[in-house]
Order: structure tokens, then sequence, then C-alpha cells
């Protein structure tokens, strides 16, 4: 004897309509768990980066990058922090603040850090007055 029919149910003798009605329920939420799961795991990451600069460039070159990230539908979002410089952009990534900094590698306690993008400009530029008797380099 099963518990259905102890409990005086009788399984085939639910009206059709009411199975179909249980079917039907079971089914929707079975795809509202699987939908909403799906979007769980698909949703982008988001990570803040500390930006800030002297003459305004770094804000404004992040800014580009994270709305051309959000215009693709990219799996990683930027979150713009701005700060005074980048002094104070690499203090708020040592302290945890941030995820990310836009900094020199000589600026701040960036023991924890890991190098994404590095910028070089190498350009030495050398004036001497006219008349000087320096040359060349040895000449210095």
């Amino acid at each position: 004897m099963d518990d259905l029919s102890k409990m005086g149910i009788d399984a085939a003798r639910l009206p059709g309509w009411l199975r179909f009605v249980v079917v039907i329920v079971i089914v929707a939420l079975a795809a509202g768990a699987s939908l909403a799961a799906y979007r769980w795991y698909a949703r982008p990451v988001t990570l803040s980066i500390a930006v800030g600069s002297l003459d305004g460039d770094a804000p404004r070159i992040v800014s580009a990058l994270a709305s051309r990230l959000a215009v693709n539908n990219a799996p990683v979002r930027l979150k713009l922090v701005e700060t005074g410089g980048p002094i104070e952009s690499a203090a708020a990534f040592s302290s945890g603040k941030t995820d990310l900094a836009v900094v020199r590698g000589d600026v701040g306690d960036l023991s924890q850090a890991q190098a994404i993008v590095v910028l070089t400009e190498a350009v030495a530029l050398l004036v001497a007055p006219p008349g000087s008797a320096i040359s060349d380099i040895a000449g210095l």
C-alpha cells in the first residue's frame, strides 16, 4: 500500500486538467530556475579602477575604455574611481579600496601589484646653449 492510497488519494483518479496544470507548473519552475542560474553565471564582473593624473589624460582614457567595454557587452566592466593623482591611486589600490590602479611603477607601496599594461615613452632631449663646447654625450 503506497502513501497516496493511505491518505485516500488515488493518483489515477486525479482529473486530467489538474495533472496538466501540475506538469505546466513544474516545467515553468524549472525554466525559471534555469534562466535565473544562467543570468547569474553570465553577469559581467565589475572591477573598480583608481585613476588620477595631473594632466587629466588617464581618466579620459580609462573612461573611454570602460564605455567601450560596456558597449561591446564584455564580460568585464570598469568602474572609474577618480583620485587626486597617482599617489592617491596607489594608496587606494594598496589599501584594497580598488581592484586596479593606473600608476607609475615607482609610486607608493605596490608590493601586491601586478602589471596588466605597461606604457612607455622613452624620449630624451639634450639642449646645449649656442656656442657651447659640448658636442657629444661624453662632453657633458
